[in-house]
């Protein structure tokens, strides 16, 4: 059985595979299904602006097993791309995976300042990455010196407060909310980082004011959703989402250490891929920072 069709196991057959999954291979199918379920809406939201469309060299901090920023290179064949990445066997699987002419993937730190990356793109692409880091200013301060003046950070990331389902799944929002506790007793993660990032710079208390200008952002201050945001509904999208979500309690559990009970998680997203009405806006917060003149 692939870990990327759970949906077609019985429960007792698909919760014997996840247990028995390597973390390795749980990251690696949850990223592919990950760049596959969300990626068409986000390409639709980039590609309409012109700081995408003007734009020659793109750097993706954070890149993981390079499956997004493949697929955003595919489709757009005008550009360069490079993705940089903390873990190495990540970087070794993007790079035999997707590497190219237009493509490559190098191990570098989001928080480390890189001197061979200064000025070398016109967009830097921080998506599913903030949350996770302990020093985000850092790496947004960092992100600053790799762009020329007037150069665009544009950022996709988690932000719970902003999610909505016709079909509550207790089990996951439980989760993110023992994720939220643990990662605030160690100092380091923080899935509302992005909402934090704009009430700063619009009220100018931000460190990176002096860096940065909000262009766009599909969030007001308070969370709430004011444009386009992505909407899974239909039933290939709701089989895609079992099976995505799946695996990302299955990261929690094993990340953060954290009880799931995965029985009552299965039954929740059984319910949830048979309701033909079914639908989720996951919760994501796309802003656009422009890079200020010096």
């Amino acid at each position: 059985m692939s870990l990327n069709n759970l949906v077609e196991s019985d429960r007792g057959t698909c919760l014997n595979q996840l247990g028995k999954a390597t973390d390795a291979q749980l990251w690696d199918n949850f990223l592919e299904g990950q760049a596959k379920l969300f990626f068409d809406q986000e390409f639709i939201w980039i590609t309409k602006e012109i700081w995408w469309q003007e734009a020659k060299n793109v750097l993706e901090i954070g890149s993981g097993n390079g499956a997004y920023l493949y697929r955003l290179s595919r489709q757009s064949q005008d550009k360069i791309f490079k993705g940089i990445e903390k873990l190495s066997q990540l970087v070794k699987q993007a790079n035999e995976h997707y590497a190219g002419a237009h493509l490559v993937f190098q191990e570098r730190d989001a928080e480390i300042f890189d001197y061979q990356l200064v000025g070398s793109a016109d967009i830097v692409l921080f998506r599913l990455t903030l949350q996770h880091l302990k020093d985000p200013v850092a790496a947004l301060k960092n992100a600053a010196e790799y762009l020329p003046s007037n150069g665009y950070i544009l950022i996709i990331d988690s932000c719970d407060r902003a999610k909505r389902t016709s079909h509550p799944i207790p089990a996951i929002d439980e989760a993110l909310q023992l994720v939220a506790e643990v990662q605030k007793k160690a100092g380091k993660g923080n899935r509302a980082v992005t909402l934090e990032l704009l009430q700063t710079l619009e009220a100018k208390t931000s460190p990176l004011s002096e860096f940065f200008e909000v262009i766009s952002s599909n969030l007001d201050i308070h969370g709430n959703i004011i444009s386009d945001s992505i909407r899974f509904e239909g039933k290939q999208n709701r089989m895609l989402y079992f099976n995505h979500s799946l695996l990302f309690l299955n990261l929690l559990h094993r990340t953060y250490h954290i009880p799931i009970d995965l029985n009552r998680a299965y039954t929740e997203l059984q319910s949830y891929l048979n309701d033909e009405n079914a639908w989720t806006s996951p919760g994501m917060h796309f802003l656009v920072l422009k890079k200020r003149s010096k």
